[in-house]
């Protein structure tokens, strides 16, 4: 079975295709080198329908996030519509598994770090490739109370635990972009649920945000000011 994989939880979109548990296309695009940002995607989305066929496509696995925003809407949208046209079977995964359980025999716990912007970082902690803390919308300062040993910080959101801890500390940093979520992450996140058919209900797909997004904060400080 053909799965497409869809990342768009941050400025590096992907594209997968993955059959038989092995990768056979993927495409990633950075989505800020340009003023056309989103445009890459559809372009290479129709690009990649158009030689495998979306017939041909047995289930669609996509990260709902926590991320950007936007993008994480463009995604779920594009694949809504995609599962709705010919009944393909949807299934979501978080943006910080995506992440955290790349790393599954990591010596070290791991600490999956999203850049939230406005001062606030979306994280979550690992143990062997199992989540063991809960999706968490805090601060650099706020990590301090989860973690108690050496542990091994990725995702986007490491330069503000650098920034704020510094060398030599029980952290241990990795910027390497291998580490970021990709499509194929995605699909390797969402294989186990997808071989149980423990498929989404596809109308209820909405992008997982844990915060309010900023057109939304600035309808409340609009609202009570009036």
């Amino acid at each position: 079975m053909k799965i497409l994989g869809i990342e768009t939880s941050s400025h590096l979109f992907s594209l997968c295709i993955n059959e038989d548990d092995i990768v056979i296309y993927e495409v990633a695009r950075n989505r800020l080198q340009d003023d056309s940002r989103d445009a890459h995607f559809f372009v290479e989305a129709e690009k990649l329908l158009g030689y495998y066929g979306l017939k041909n496509i047995g289930a669609i696995a996509i990260d709902s996030g926590p991320g950007m925003f936007t993008s994480l809407r463009v995604g779920l949208t594009f694949a809504k519509g995609l599962a709705l046209s010919v009944n393909i079977p949807v299934i979501t995964v978080k943006s910080l598994d995506v992440i955290g359980t790349s790393l599954e025999f990591s010596y070290y716990p791991v600490l999956a770090v999203i850049n939230a912007y406005h001062g606030e970082i979306y994280v979550a902690l690992y143990r062997r490739g199992e989540r063991i803390t809960d999706y968490l919308l805090t601060t650099p300062e706020g990590i301090k109370k989860l973690v108690r040993e050496k542990t091994l910080v990725i995702g986007s959101g490491v330069g503000l635990i650098q920034e704020k801890y510094g060398q030599g500390t029980y952290f241990i940093y990795s910027r390497d972009p291998f580490l970021l979520p990709t499509a194929s992450k995605v699909i390797a996140c969402a294989l186990p649920r997808i071989k149980k058919k423990q498929f989404e209900d596809i109308e209820m797909l909405e992008p997982y945000y844990i915060k309010k997004t900023d057109a939304e904060r600035n309808y409340d400080k609009t609202d009570a000011s009036r």
